[in-house]
């Protein structure tokens, strides 16, 4: 993402000059007790970029992954390389397989920025969604900042790209928006409507993103080769949209705004869900109804915003990580919508060093109304350990799997571990009951140290990602961060970066 609503203490960043390293704590499942971790590897590494200025070398960074809904084994993920620590990054790459992440081929998505035949400074928000028939449209937000490496204008665009191959290779971007006169497009996400029954239109992809205020939608029925003008999701401000294809073929798009939304029947305790309070964040749902059904050309029609609950969460301390933003889910069996953030209304640490759990709550009435909030911490309300990058995904026999990464925080910044590991839960019920936390890297832990740097914090991403296959196979993509070779300095802010692309592979 290009910009950020929460910037981190500068204060808290000088507390870290000596961090003290800690094991955290995690809970094994068995094979009788939940999922098992099949295997875990790098994926991709920052590739052909040329490192200029304010480029952080050997960076990758907010990833995001699709599987094909026609073969499990077919896997891209994408992801930022390169990372600039105002915004943005050199350019957007991408890793694929076709042996369930056995082994992956990764390259640079081409076109999009001054170092691979583009008119941009950077790039970033680098998004994929799989489509019928072996499409893989890989969207991006482009952006000149000032540099002057790609002009000296405040244009920005989202721009799509599209594989027929499966993720093999990739065509020219295509235009999705583009302001030359320095309009402000972030926060770019993609959905396909890969459904097949009434109400549906197979293969159309939706691309949503805001602008501060407003937030727009626009779709494309040609496999990315032209777009809808863009329709008015929601006017005011909003950000970190995801678009969900619902059941009956409607587009559902959750999102977080500081402004009121209607009111509804809610069973949140979490606060005034209709009061406009200043830098308190609600998460909400608008939903284009029939949206399959809508000409090709024509606009798309929204419901006004109903309140799925309030954000009660902290940006973990010295990380560029989920601040604030969804995650969202349709379960493709019953047409349940999740939604989770992280959220520390459960927590009862102290105020001054406030941690984060995962929720969710869902709705079985497409956004209207909403359940109550599940908390999915396990362990003590007081441990310090904050987890945080929640994402989720629904396999066709209705399994949801929650994934997230956690760090052990303490009462004082210098006492923090420098080490971040990424765990993953499922329930088979709906969201009543869970199993126990997966840890997911058994093999690397990601060290701050060695990340890239954004805004005063590690560079986790404010997004990480699952997919999950038609055979249930669960794919979770993050970026992890170590030394490369012995005597490397270690601090932080990291005078070194080593930071690639892996994926887990879980069933």
């Amino acid at each position: 993402m290009a910009r950020m609503r929460r910037p981190m203490l500068l204060a808290a960043l000088l507390a870290l000059a000596a961090p003290a390293a800690l094991a955290a704590p995690y809970a094994t499942a068995s094979s009788a007790a939940g999922p098992v971790l099949v295997r875990d590897g790098e994926a991709g590494r920052q590739s052909a970029v040329i490192n200029g200025k304010d480029v952080q070398p050997d960076t990758t960074t907010e990833p995001s992954i699709a599987v094909n809904p026609a073969n499990p084994n077919n896997v891209v993920a994408g992801y930022q390389m390169g990372r600039v620590d105002g915004g943005g990054d050199a350019s957007n790459g991408y890793a694929t397989t076709f042996d369930g992440g056995k082994t992956w081929k990764y390259g640079t998505i081409p076109g999009l920025t001054v170092r691979n035949g583009g008119p941009f400074d950077r790039a970033s928000d680098a998004v994929v969604a799989f489509g019928p028939g072996n499409v893989v449209f890989y969207s991006s937000l482009v952006f000149d900042d000032g540099s002057g490496e790609g002009g000296d204008s405040l244009r920005s665009a989202i721009v799509n790209s599209t594989s027929t191959d499966g993720g093999k290779t990739w065509g020219k971007p295509t235009t999705v928006i583009d302001d030359s006169a320095g309009g402000l497009n972030d926060k770019n996400w993609e959905a396909v409507d890969n459904g097949t029954g009434t109400g549906h239109h197979t293969g159309r992809l939706y691309v949503v993103w805001d602008r501060v205020a407003p937030m727009l939608a626009s779709y494309s029925d040609d496999q990315g080769k032209t777009f809808s003008p863009p329709s008015l999701v929601y006017p005011g401000q909003g950000i970190g949209a995801i678009p969900l294809v619902l059941n009956d073929g409607s587009l559902g798009v959750v999102f977080s705004t500081d402004v009121a939304p209607v009111p509804t029947a809610h069973m949140d305790p979490g606060g005034e869900l209709a009061e406009p309070i200043p830098g308190i964040s609600k998460l909400v749902m608008v939903r284009a109804p029939a949206a399959g059904l809508v000409a090709a050309g024509a606009p798309l029609a929204f419901t006004p915003p109903t309140s799925v609950g309030v954000y009660s969460g902290h940006e973990p301390r010295l990380q560029r990580a989920s601040p604030g933003l969804p995650t969202a889910a349709v379960d493709p069996k019953s047409g349940r919508v999740y939604v989770g953030w992280d959220d520390s209304r459960f927590r009862t640490e102290s105020t001054s060093s406030p941690v984060n759990d995962p929720v969710i709550t869902w709705s079985d009435d497409n956004g209207v109304t909403w359940s109550a909030l599940k908390n999915l911490r396990t362990g003590s309300s007081k441990d310090y350990v904050d987890r945080f990058n929640s994402m989720m995904g629904v396999a066709p026999d209705g399994t949801l799997s929650v994934a997230y990464r956690q760090r052990q925080e303490a009462s004082s910044a210098a006492a923090m571990s420098d080490f971040v590991d990424t765990f993953l839960v499922q329930s088979k019920d709906g969201g009543k009951t869970f199993s126990k936390p997966l840890r997911l890297n058994k093999s690397v832990r990601a060290d701050a140290r060695f990340a890239a740097f954004s805004r005063a914090g590690a560079m986790w991403g404010d997004y990480n990602q699952l997919a999950v296959a038609k055979d249930g196979t669960v794919y979770v993509v993050r970026c992890e961060s170590y030394s490369m070779k012995k005597g490397e300095e270690a601090s932080f802010p990291p005078a070194v970066h080593h930071q690639s692309t892996w994926v887990a592979v879980v069933r």
